[in-house]
């Protein structure tokens, strides 16, 4: 046996009060989180002070390559690390900061770079991101196994949905204060201010994170070499529901590939100003705040493979509304939709995998999930963003529509939603 595990007799249980107290402070770090990610977006507001840099279509490919490569990648040594530590929030709070700090130094290279060299920014910026997004990645099997032990099983759709429903509301007014930076201040320093205002949010987040009350695994794993790491997730694959899981979220990836392209899109189509972007990330986060308090909920009761069935539903329609837009009312309808798959893919996603993973063990899984698709949500953006430079948009984004629905039958016949199985 390659592994070998430690039994604790002295670990107390968290209390209920416990339980309440966690599902607060990690809902408000979750909101705090969010609403900086709207003001670093890799969907809405980097792509375009990329673009504004002279980012090609190929290069904005490479922005969601690097995006979903970083959650992949580091996932199998994040999980790995995570069933060393007893307390996954001690991994978190020494890894952390490696999420939040660049967003400070892309504001500082858009402050003193930009005017000097705009290529060296922007490849100075993609990579900073690339930075936290891999320590987001490296983080996502700790943070969810945490998460998994701090919060109530029959809560975690609703926690999922609180933080994201929290965050969109306030990343709304947050949305209205990026769009005045850049209508109000010029090119390259508007981004810069709002790089900085979301690096604060990032902190303050942080401070409601630490706050997190855990208990000790009641079993660890020792050490061993990444490669025999690796090995072991051949009992993944053993696990005939998470196959078609796995499966399916490769799928995702190239349906998914054409999100990073819309916002350009639009701007481009419509002959709207920069500052468009932050209306449309108002229009998504108002959506996204609505359906969260509906979806969370809704999928704890009834399995989270709904949400995820709505969320290729909307998307499918967000790409065609978006092919077939108009004007910049007609856009919205996009936003709302895409508000809709934010809330939807993310709530499902991540709940349904607790859901399967809970009992198992699930730094692996985790681990083996993200790494797993990781290459393939690498080259579909690329592939995406080739394809547009010689073909244009429109069959691109057809080609994922139907990618998207090929995905929704898959997912409806051969994933079972462990929740409902029960």
């Amino acid at each position: 046996m390659n592994f070998l595990k430690l039994w604790r007799t002295d670990v107390r249980r968290l209390t209920k009060e416990d339980y309440r107290w966690n599902f607060i402070v990690n809902s408000i770090d979750n909101a705090f989180f969010s609403v900086g990610m709207t003001f670093g977006s890799v969907f809405t507001m980097f792509p375009v002070f990329a673009k504004n840099l002279g980012a090609s279509n190929v290069e904005l490919g490479l922005i969601s390559a690097i995006t979903n490569l970083g959650w992949g990648i580091p996932a199998i040594w994040g999980a790995k690390y995570a069933e060393r530590s007893s307390k996954k929030l001690s991994l978190v709070l020494k890894v952390t900061m490696l999420e939040r700090v660049p967003y400070l130094f892309i504001g500082l290279i858009a402050l003193y770079l930009v005017g000097i060299s705009p290529k060296l920014a922007l490849y100075l910026s993609i990579a900073m991101m690339g930075i936290a997004i891999f320590a987001m990645g490296f983080l996502g099997p700790p943070w969810m196994s945490m998460i998994e032990k701090v919060i109530d099983s029959r809560r975690r759709g609703t926690y999922f949905a609180m933080g994201s429903g929290l965050g969109a509301i306030m990343g709304i007014g947050g949305s209205f204060i990026a769009r005045n930076l850049l209508a109000n201040h010029p090119f390259p320093k508007n981004f810069a201010y709002v790089f900085f205002t979301g690096f604060i949010f990032f902190m303050l987040s942080l401070l409601f994170l630490s706050l997190t009350r855990e208990v000790p695994d009641e079993r660890v794993y020792d050490d061993e070499p990444v490669l025999n790491y690796i090995r072991n997730m051949k009992r993944v694959f053993k696990d005939k529901n998470f196959r078609h899981f796995l499966v399916e979220r490769i799928i995702s990836s190239f349906m998914f590939s054409s999100g990073g392209f819309v916002t350009v899109y639009l701007l481009k189509k419509l002959s709207l100003p920069d500052d468009s972007a932050a209306i449309f990330t108002a229009v998504v986060l108002a959506s996204q705040g609505v359906s969260s308090f509906l979806f969370g909920p809704l999928g704890d009761r009834w399995g989270h493979k709904l949400n995820l069935l709505v969320s290729k539903v909307c998307y499918v329609s967000a790409i065609l509304a978006a092919l077939f837009c108009k004007s910049a009312e007609q856009a919205y309808v996009v936003y709302v939709l895409t508000g809709v798959v934010n809330t939807t893919g993310m709530v499902g996603s991540m709940a349904i995998t607790l859901d399967m993973t809970s009992g198992k063990r699930k730094e692996l899984y985790m681990g083996s999930l993200y790494f797993l698709t990781a290459p393939f949500s690498f080259v579909a953006p690329l592939i995406c963003g080739k394809m547009i430079d010689v073909l244009g948009y429109a069959i691109p984004f057809f080609l994922t529509s139907v990618i998207g629905l090929l995905n929704l039958i898959y997912l409806w016949r051969f994933v079972v939603d462990p929740r409902v199985k029960r």
